[in-house]
């Protein structure tokens, strides 16, 4: 039975195909044979590539879990980033699409608009804000894109196989010289509990801008 052509459905398969074979792999002619249908049925839809990468890096923003209304200002930093980090894990193939999306769509905006709010209200400035709400996109990214062992830009039948050799030559070099590197080549290569992994990412962030904070304070 063929699958339902609609932009939600090409945008959903598009960022499947990320999360297997890498953004490469889309293609508007891909797309079509995924579907059963010639290009030209695509771009009813979406109007070419460029267009299509801008809608998935909005379908990040769709399932963003709301935000508490109460609490402190870095409980809500931490419920913020947190939510971008467990949406970004849905499709870590196409992650990198979200930031440059974050003040394009809606939600995005609702977003960041509540982020820059708690955080002037905290004590920072407008160009501090601004630049923490940015670092905590950025931060979320760059926790899904670089987990060890994910290698989200190939292809999932040789992310094992990548991840092992980079083992390898690390766990390789000589250990009179590279000690802690030799000792840790599994841990650098492979994520035992991702999710400790994540609350890690988000708290080091989080208790940097907390710290941060304080010097603010302390200065003024």
């Amino acid at each position: 039975m063929r699958a339902e052509l609609s932009r939600l459905a090409i945008v959903d398969r598009a960022l499947a195909i990320a999360d297997e074979q890498g953004l490469d792999a889309i293609t508007i002619r891909r797309l079509a044979q995924e579907f059963g249908v010639t290009p030209m049925a695509l771009y009813w839809h979406v109007s070419n590539k460029d267009e299509l990468l801008a809608a998935m890096g909005d379908r990040f923003f769709d399932a963003l879990a709301p935000l508490p209304s109460h609490g402190t200002w870095s409980e809500q930093l931490r419920a913020a980033t947190t939510s971008l980090v467990e949406t970004l894990r849905r499709h870590p193939g196409a992650a990198q699409l979200a930031a440059p999306r974050v003040l394009q769509c809606e939600p995005g905006r609702e977003l960041a608009e509540r982020v820059l709010g708690l955080l002037r209200a905290a004590g920072f400035t407008l160009t501090q804000a601004t630049d923490i709400a940015r670092t905590a996109m950025q931060t979320a990214v760059m926790l899904v894109s670089e987990l060890a062992g994910a290698e989200p830009g190939v292809a999932a039948t040789k992310r094992a196989e990548v991840s092992e050799a980079k083992r390898s030559a690390i766990a390789g070099l000589n250990p009179a010289r590279f000690p802690n590197l030799v000792e840790s080549a599994t841990a650098l290569t492979h994520c035992e509990d991702e999710d400790a992994y994540y609350a890690f990412g988000v708290d080091l962030f989080v208790t940097g801008v907390e710290q941060l904070l304080r010097r603010v304070t302390a200065q003024s």
